[in-house]
């Protein structure tokens, strides 16, 4: 069905958030309305790839840094950075908050962001000898969880980590993504995958639907024929 014919459909979206997609196509509605639709349906096919790596990262993360500690390691002698301390302490309270007893150390792993597990790749405070993740956390324990890391830094697989992560979150709150380097970011996902485990690495580039997806913009605007 052609997202065009719905009146619903469009009577739904924001002028300000329209906007982008009709400047894309000099103000045709039709076309327009398409490629909203195509946006979704690219997104889609992002959110299994991204959902592999991300439950992969914090497992692997988690495990690097509770080996020799207890599982609730956050509680046992690792010092973390005020942006990860608040997160970290936001989820373990929204935990409590909906089951009224202290959550265990899987259910704050599963309940906490992405964006948390990212954090801990970062530098921390610099060249501070608590907070500095490089010096504390990195070279003791995190670097074993990328077991294929190869040449690359601490800093170049943030970078990449957080890329990813930005654009997780744009689809998450349903933004454009027709206009990014979607190619590259498929790479960056299976090479990010790789440098923790290369069979799943490969699963990933061999098992998901974006390739197909992309294909389809052009098909998709001219005719309407999205699958969502």
């Amino acid at each position: 069905m052609d997202p065009h014919t719905i009146p619903a459909f469009a009577a739904s979206l924001s002028e300000p958030r329209f906007r982008r997609y009709l400047n894309r196509y000099d103000g045709r509605r039709q076309m327009a309305i398409r490629l909203y639709a195509w946006n979704i349906e690219i997104s889609s096919a992002f959110w299994g790839p991204i959902g592999v790596l991300e439950v992969m990262l914090r497992n692997r993360i988690h495990d690097a840094l509770r080996s020799g500690r207890s599982d609730a390691w956050w509680y046992d002698g690792v010092n973390l950075a005020h942006r990860e301390a608040a997160g970290l302490q936001a989820t373990i309270n929204r935990l409590f908050s909906r089951t009224g007893h202290e959550p265990t150390p899987d259910e704050v792993v599963g309940a906490s962001t992405f964006g948390f597990w990212v954090g801990l790749t970062g530098p921390g405070v610099p060249r501070d000898r608590l907070f500095s993740y490089e010096t504390a956390l990195w070279q003791p324990r995190l670097r074993h969880a990328f077991a294929n890391l190869g040449g690359a830094s601490r800093k170049e697989l943030h970078a990449q980590l957080d890329g990813i992560r930005k654009f997780r979150n744009r689809i998450a709150h349903h933004e454009p993504i027709y206009n990014m380097n979607l190619t590259s970011m498929r790479d960056k996902i299976v090479q990010c995958a790789s440098f923790i485990d290369g069979d799943v690495s490969r699963y990933i580039a061999r098992s998901h639907r974006i390739d197909d997806a992309f294909a389809r913009q052009r098909a998709v605007v001219a005719s309407g024929s999205c699958v969502i």
